[in-house]
């Protein structure tokens, strides 16, 4: 079998089977969540471009067919997320239940007509959160927002602007609070290089 078809074939397989069985699983930090955990993994590897070392992927999580998502080492999708598009996540990211990720939009500009049937807009724009960020439950992210490293977003933020590293931010709209360093003029590191390489694929595509 051309290798193509094999990976388009192992590909949907994981899909079922991640929907209809892994995604029901207990929850990693419940009784059997680690069998769980690791059952998630190893589908969920088979479904997104790239997966790193050590992911966590918890229970309820959707992020479609797997395309456009990247897993940094050590870094996990929290119980229920929804990512709505490309996500690029660096490595050592937590997230709580119920966070969002939306790249796309819908068209609203003609106000004549509904918004239903004015479809999608053509442009998708990535997620990307780097390395050592702390999203708390039910953050939403909306599309081109990069959050920078080492950032905390508090419980129920609504991210419409990019966040400089080190950050904490919350709020309807997110703003930040205060720097996590000393001297806010501090910049991070730069993201791990397994991110780097495939945002930028991702907003080229």
């Amino acid at each position: 079998m051309p290798r193509h078809l094999l990976s388009r074939l192992t590909r949907s397989s994981s899909y079922v089977a991640y929907y209809l069985v892994a995604s029901h699983l207990p929850r990693t930090y419940a009784p059997g969540g680690a069998i769980s955990r690791t059952i998630r993994a190893a589908l969920v590897r088979r479904m997104v471009d790239q997966a790193g070392n050590d992911i966590t992927v918890e229970s309820g999580a959707h992020f479609g067919s797997g395309k456009g998502i990247v897993i940094g080492d050590r870094s996990g999708l929290g119980v229920r997320a929804e990512i709505l598009g490309p996500l690029v996540l660096g490595t050592d990211v937590m997230m709580g239940p119920g966070c969002t990720f939306i790249s796309t939009n819908h068209r609203f500009d003609d106000p004549d007509r509904p918004m239903n049937s004015q479809g999608g807009l053509d442009d998708i724009r990535p997620v990307v959160v780097e390395d050592d960020v702390w999203l708390g439950a039910n953050v939403t992210v909306t599309a081109g927002v990069r959050i920078g490293t080492g950032s905390v977003i508090a419980a129920g933020a609504v991210v419409t602007r990019d966040i400089p590293p080190f950050s904490i931010a919350a709020g309807v709209p997110a703003r930040v609070l205060r720097s996590r360093r000393p001297d806010p003029a501090v910049m991070s590191p730069p993201l791990s290089d397994a991110a780097p390489a495939a945002a930028g694929s991702l907003e080229m595509s």
